[in-house]
């Protein structure tokens, strides 16, 4: 996905423009200094909605997972090297 992400996230807090906040700044600047360049990364604001940990999570979860395959980038969602899918199926361990 070249122009935006999937995130799937439990936030108990309540603060997720926070995180996005700080995802996104810490990506920009990030981005930015490996190209020498600066000032916005992401048009616009990002776009959330709530969703109840039930059914519609898992079909979330299958749906963000299969959007690089559906888009063309690779054949198999465990390709996708950007993805957590590797570490639901544990075929690799997932960071500490």
């Amino acid at each position: 996905m070249d122009k935006h992400y999937h995130l799937l996230l439990e936030t108990p807090s309540g603060n997720r423009p926070q995180i996005m906040q700080h995802i996104n700044g810490a990506y920009r600047t990030y981005f930015n200094v490996q190209r020498g360049r600066s000032g916005h990364l992401f048009q616009g604001r990002y776009k959330a909605i709530r969703v109840d940990i039930d059914e519609y999570a898992k079909e979330l979860s299958r749906y963000i997972h299969l959007n690089p395959v559906r888009a063309k980038r690779v054949k198999t969602p465990e390709e996708y090297e950007w993805s957590s899918y590797q570490f639901y199926i544990g075929a690799k361990k997932p960071p500490e």
